[in-house]
């Protein structure tokens, strides 16, 4: 028997897919030691995790994050190096000249947009060598991820195309769908997948695919019509039918993974899928889901397997975020009215290590059996263990002042920053980094636009325990941590004088320009790396050279290229790295500030 539409066996397609997408009560057994497995999977990174964090990462930054992903309990991760090279050679085999093809490869930082059929070229040409390195650290990072039990998740051809027709053998019947724009960015077509071309070129490019990773995926991911895109007119069911039919001729078995974000999927191509070849990653950007204790879990796609995926940064940017009580309930997310169909987790993050204690908690619980959760005194508990391994502090003398202090400590960021009440998405952002406006409220164009919703004299009380105890200890993460706490409360600071600068109060002009002043006279080396403008740009040139640091410096600030002027996209990272915040953010403030103040006494002029 076959299944309709698809031309394989059941038998083999189950026998390959199974352990997989089994239902989470009826695969996960038993582990090595007895205990009850996990859900079946764990899912590592979205498309716009690799371009925000791991754009420009190192073979060697590659090994020790695969090897973190392994330990963490991952066991599957979306994998983008490689791509230049499969859409270059099937580009290639379509009939495409070089020229053409270079002008649609974007750079390193707007891959993960390029790939969502968001936008095309921005930042290129690569030159040749840029590609076949792309392509050798693709096929690298498959082959240790799947050395430590990481399953790759692929790109699938889901029908994105250059916006032309080449004359070329095998061209015949090639119809394009245009997707109109995406915020600034000409989006490109999209090809029917139901015209003769479409199994023609997916059947290249999943050849390619394969040569160029050296794999055979179990996992493949892309959407179709993403955030927006056009169907023109086109019947979306055949349509996801035939994009599916394509992947399981090429790779009988493997599941297409897509992104349950906005209106996607829709009902209409849901049913044009297999759910014996579906996952639906279940986008939950909402951090204070489950820390009631009424909550449920309402995500149900009805017969479609899907994963409960945490988004909790957007675009990398920092701030003191989340819901602690949250993941220490995610075990919730197997009880409620998905339950038949939940399969595991993800970690979706645009921005990874923003916020360590958030994730490593999502991962404790990740690892767990289907359904647990802790007790707010087992979370209490955890916290304690946590801070004692995050610090290096030993199990013994557990009455020390030293580590009372660092316990006190974080039960406040807990009860604070780490207890977010009210669903939105991602932190709330420093205004610092927003256009100067008396009137801003976010950063990005998206980001939250209320304040916060703890009482900021507890941040002070967190920051003088961690403080006290540095006094009698050394650890990197601790100054880190401080640093954090830090620029946590000036961005909390600057918000609540924004009112008083509109009304021209002298008083919060000088006190404006001390904060400004006080950022800007922080040495360099006194900056944990990670919010160094020069780490991350480093990183970039030793991969890509100075169009890498172009790239890189677009992202983080006005997002799209010059020729775009200032857009929607202007600021969506708002990253609170020092370099930024000196030269960039605060500058501008500061011009903004001193055209528009009238009444101002000479010092408070001064000062800023």
């Amino acid at each position: 028997m076959k299944i309709p539409g698809l031309g394989i066996p059941v038998c083999a397609a189950a026998a390959i897919l199974a352990p997989a997408l089994a239902p989470a009560s009826e695969g996960t057994g038993k582990t090595a030691d007895g205990g009850d497995a996990p859900p079946p999977l764990r899912i590592a990174y979205n498309y716009c995790t690799l371009s925000y964090t791991f754009a420009y990462y190192s073979d060697a930054e590659w090994d020790a994050e695969i090897d973190r992903l392994a330990k963490a309990g991952y066991n599957v991760a979306l994998v983008l190096d490689g791509t230049y090279k499969v859409w270059q050679e099937t580009l290639r085999e379509a009939g495409f000249g070089e020229e053409s093809i270079l002008a649609f490869l974007p750079d390193e930082c707007a891959r993960a947009w390029w790939l969502m059929d968001n936008l095309a070229g921005e930042g290129g040409p690569l030159d040749q060598a840029a590609i076949e390195a792309d392509a050798a650290r693709g096929r690298r990072i498959c082959a240790k991820m799947r050395e430590k039990g990481v399953e790759p998740l692929l790109q699938g051809f889901f029908g994105m195309w250059p916006g032309e027709n080449p004359r070329a053998a095998g061209m015949e019947g090639l119809r394009l769908l245009p997707q109109g724009k995406w915020l600034c960015y000409e989006r490109p077509p999209i090809i029917d997948p139901a015209c003769p071309a479409f199994a023609r070129l997916a059947a290249s490019w999943y050849r390619n695919l394969e040569k160029v990773y050296g794999v055979k995926p179990r996992y493949l991911a892309g959407d179709l019509f993403h955030e927006g895109g056009k169907t023109g007119g086109v019947d979306v069911t055949a349509a996801a039918r035939a994009v599916q039919s394509a992947q399981q001729k090429a790779f009988p078995g493997a599941a297409w993974v897509v992104q349950g974000w906005g209106e996607n999927p829709s009902k209409e191509l849901l049913a044009g899928l297999d759910p014996r070849f579906t996952l639906i990653e279940a986008l939950v950007f909402d951090m204070s889901v489950f820390s009631r204790e009424e909550s449920v879990c309402d995500i149900d796609f009805g017969e479609f397997p899907w994963v409960w995926c945490e988004v909790l940064n957007f675009g990398g940017n920092h701030g003191l975020y989340g819901n602690l009580k949250t993941f220490a309930r995610l075990g919730r997310a197997a009880k409620g009215k998905g339950a038949k169909t939940f399969r595991g987790y993800a970690s979706l993050s645009e921005g990874f290590f923003t916020n360590p204690v958030c994730s490593d908690l999502f991962e404790e619980m990740m690892r767990r059996p289907a359904g647990s959760e802790m007790t707010d005194a087992e979370l209490a508990a955890w916290l304690d263990a946590w801070v004692d391994k995050r610090y290096g502090l030993s199990a013994a003398d557990p009455d020390s002042g030293l580590k009372l202090r660092l316990h006190q400590a974080w039960r406040i960021l807990a009860a604070t920053v780490y207890a977010c009440p009210r669903p939105q998405q991602g932190t709330v952002e420093n205004l610092m980094c927003a256009h100067p406006s008396f009137d801003a409220k976010r950063a990005s164009s998206w980001g939250p636009d209320e304040g916060y919703w703890f009482d900021d004299s507890r941040l002070a009380e967190a920051l003088e325990c961690l403080e006290e105890a540095a006094r009698g200890m050394k650890s990197a993460n601790l100054d880190r941590d401080i640093y954090d706490l830090k620029r946590q409360i000036g961005a909390n600071r600057f918000r609540a004088l924004l009112p008083r600068l509109k009304a021209n109060d002298n008083a919060a002009y000088a006190e404006c320009g001390e904060l400004f002043d006080s950022i800007c006279r922080i040495p360099p080396s006194g900056v944990p790396p990670e919010f160094r403008l020069a780490t991350w740009e480093a990183r970039a040139r030793a991969r890509a050279g100075e169009r890498g640091v172009k790239a890189w410096r677009r992202m983080v600030t006005e997002w799209a290229g010059a020729k775009y002027g200032r857009t929607e996209l202007a600021d969506y990272a708002n990253r609170e790295y020092f370099e930024l915040l000196r030269d960039y953010y605060i500058p501008r403030w500061r011009e903004f500030l001193k055209t528009r103040r009238f009444r101002v006494d000479k010092s408070g002029c001064d000062s800023l």
